[in-house]
C-alpha cells in the first residue's frame, strides 16, 4: 500500500512544489528581499504605514496560490486517506465475511454475480464427462452485491473517510447503517474527551461529516476465484449417494471458495475548498488539444466542488475450511 500511496502523491508533490517555486520567484520579482534583521525593529515600530500599489496588485495573486497551496496539500492527505479506506474495508471483509450475520451465513454472503468489468475470465469445465474437467488454469472474478455484511464492509470505508470530509451541514441525511453507527462514534469521542458533552456542535459536526462520507463514498467488493479450486456451483442429483448436499451447510451460489482474494476498491468524492474548487472546475483549452484531465475529474454540486479519489486493497478471505470434502465431484 505504501508504494500506491507514494505513486497516487507524486503528482501532487510535484504541483506542491512548482507552487512553491512560483511563489518564491513572484516574491523576487516584487523586488522583496528577506532580510530577518529587520523584523524586529518593524515589530517595534509603532508608526503608520500605507499600502504600496505593488503589494495591492499582487495580494490577490498571492493569496490564490497560497489556497492552491493548502489545496493541493488536503488533497496529498486526502489520497493517503483514501488507501488506509481501501485497506480498513479488505480488513473489514476478510472479517465479516467468515462470520455469520443475520441471514448470511459463516463465508457467504447475500448474492454475488459475475463481474461485468472483469476482461481475463476463464469458466471452468462442469461436465465430468469432459475431458479438461478437473483443476485447471484462470478463474472467475466474481461482484458482490448488496447485503449485511457488506454494509458492515462499506461502514468500514465510510468511518476512514470522515477524517477528510467537511463538518459544515451540506444537506446530507444519515440512515441505515451509518445512522446506528453515528451513536456510536459519539459514545467514543465522549469517552476520549468528557468535556465535549458540553458542546452540541461536535455531536452535530460528527454526524455532518458521516453523512457526507456516506454518500460521497462508494465501495466495489470483488473477490477471485481460482479454476484450481471447485467451481462454486451446486453438486449434481447423480452424486447425492456419494456426497449428500446439505442446504444448510452449502449454500452454493452464495459461498466463498477458501482463502480466496478479496478486493475493495474505494472511491471517494472530496470536497475542495470553495475558491480552488470552482477554478479548477473550469475547462481549459490546451494548446496540444490534449482535454482538461484535472476539470473532467471534478464534479459540480451547487456551491461544492468535488475531486475523485479512487484506491483498492486485496486480501486474502480468512474464512474457515469446511469440515465436509469440497473438491470436484469426480475426485
Amino acid at each position: 500500500m505504501g508504494r500506491a500511496v507514494l505513486l497516487d502523491c507524486l503528482p501532487w508533490v510535484s504541483l506542491l512544489a512548482a507552487s512553491l517555486v512560483f511563489l518564491r520567484m513572484l516574491v523576487r520579482l516584487g523586488g522583496s528581499r528577506p532580510r530577518l534583521s529587520r523584523l524586529g525593529s518593524l515589530h517595534a515600530d509603532e508608526g503608520g504605514a500605507a499600502q504600496s500599489l505593488s503589494f495591492v496588485l499582487t495580494l490577490p495573486l498571492f493569496v490564490m496560490i497560497l489556497l492552491f497551496i493548502i489545496q493541493v496539500s488536503q488533497l496529498m492527505i486526502g489520497t493517503v486517506v483514501v488507501h488506509y479506506a481501501a485497506f480498513a474495508a479488505a480488513r473489514s471483509a476478510i472479517v465479516w465475511i467468515p462470520a455469520a450475520v443475520g441471514m448470511e451465513l459463516e463465508n457467504r454472503v447475500a448474492q454475488y454475480v459475475l463481474d461485468p468489468d472483469a476482461t481475463d475470465q476463464v469458466f471452468p469445465t462442469i461436465d465430468p464427462s469432459d475431458a479438461s474437467y478437473g483443476p485447471g488454469d484462470g478463474g472467475l472474478t466474481y461482484l458482490v452485491l448488496d447485503g449485511p455484511k457488506r454494509q458492515k464492509i462499506a461502514s468500514a470505508a465510510y468511518m476512514a473517510c470522515m477524517a477528510i470530509c467537511p463538518s459544515r451541514d451540506l444537506g446530507f441525511s444519515l440512515s441505515g447503517q451509518a445512522l446506528a453507527g453515528a451513536g456510536l462514534l459519539e459514545q467514543a469521542y465522549r469517552a476520549l474527551a468528557p468535556g465535549s458533552a458540553a458542546n452540541p456542535a461536535i455531536s452535530r459536526r460528527l454526524r455532518n461529516k458521516l453523512a457526507y462520507a456516506s454518500a460521497a463514498t462508494e465501495v466495489e467488493i470483488r473477490f477471485f476465484h481460482s479454476n484450481a479450486e471447485p467451481p462454486l456451483v451446486p453438486y449434481p442429483d447423480q452424486h447425492e449417494p456419494i456426497r449428500p448436499t446439505d442446504a444448510y451447510e452449502f449454500a452454493m451460489w452464495q459461498e466463498l471458495g477458501w482463502q480466496d482474494p478479496i478486493t475493495v476498491r474505494v472511491t471517494h468524492h472530496m470536497a475542495l475548498l470553495p475558491g480552488p474548487g470552482r477554478f479548477l472546475a473550469r475547462q481549459v483549452e490546451r494548446p496540444d488539444g490534449r482535454p482538461d484531465e484535472v476539470a473532467a475529474r471534478i464534479r459540480r454540486n451547487g456551491n461544492l466542488s468535488t475531486y475523485e479519489l479512487t484506491a483498492s486493497a486485496t486480501l486474502g478471505n480468512e474464512g474457515e475450511k469446511s469440515v465436509k470434502p469440497y473438491d470436484y465431484w469426480a475426485y
